[in-house]
């Protein structure tokens, strides 16, 4: 039973859907922050941001299993996800100044692309040497762009969706850790690598 909500968890907090859980958050709990108020451009923009950051890296590494490639889907080894990220990289990356061009580099959803793109640049980096922790980077980046917005915007509505985002946050590490998919010295760097990239673009450009 243990194992299986530690899969669970895994899965609801897999870094792919970072962007897609931050631009929801932003769009319903912080509309002053963006120039998208039309609930249908808002679920377009989510469906979009979900296409391009989550979708389509999940088909190639489906494709990449399927071509053996890869020896494991769930990407546990570490040679598995160089493809898949440097991949990643390019699709994050060329969103990020797509928003940055159109939305500005002080806007909410630009800077949220603009950390989640150096966080995975840095891990493509990092990975091919040691299997720093994925999961616990852009849990904690994505609890550090969050606990940003709560402290600079407080709402009352928004403070189950804090807490339960520090919950699950911390569940994820605890998961990688009960799988073994992870050493606590793997799960702490990726947790500090995305704390520091989260906190310091939201704390500095956020206006």
């Amino acid at each position: 039973m243990k194992r299986i909500v530690a899969h669970i968890i895994s899965i609801v907090l897999i870094p792919l859907l970072s962007p897609t859980y931050l631009f929801w958050i932003i769009l319903f709990y912080f509309p002053q922050l963006t120039h998208i108020t039309n609930f249908r451009d808002k679920i377009l923009a989510i469906c979009y941001i979900f296409g391009a950051t989550s979708l389509l890296p999940f088909i190639l590494v489906f494709i990449l299993y399927k071509r053996k490639i890869i020896k494991n889907w769930t990407l546990d080894n570490k040679e598995d996800r160089v493809i898949p990220q440097i991949f990643s990289c390019f699709i994050y990356l060329i969103i990020a100044v797509f928003l940055i061009y159109s939305q500005g580099v002080s806007n909410a959803l630009s800077l949220c692309m603009v950390a989640v793109s150096i966080s995975l640049i840095m891990l493509t980096i990092i990975t091919p040497y040691w299997k720093i922790s994925t999961h616990a980077s852009g849990a904690w980046g994505m609890f550090a762009i969050i606990s940003m917005l709560y402290l600079k915007f407080p709402s009352a509505n928004y403070t189950p969706i804090f807490y339960t985002m520090l919950v699950l946050t911390v569940g994820v590490c605890v998961a990688r850790l009960y799988l073994k998919v992870h050493t606590p010295m793997q799960v702490l760097a990726g947790s500090i690598m995305g704390s520091l990239i989260g906190f310091s673009l939201f704390y500095f450009f956020l206006k």
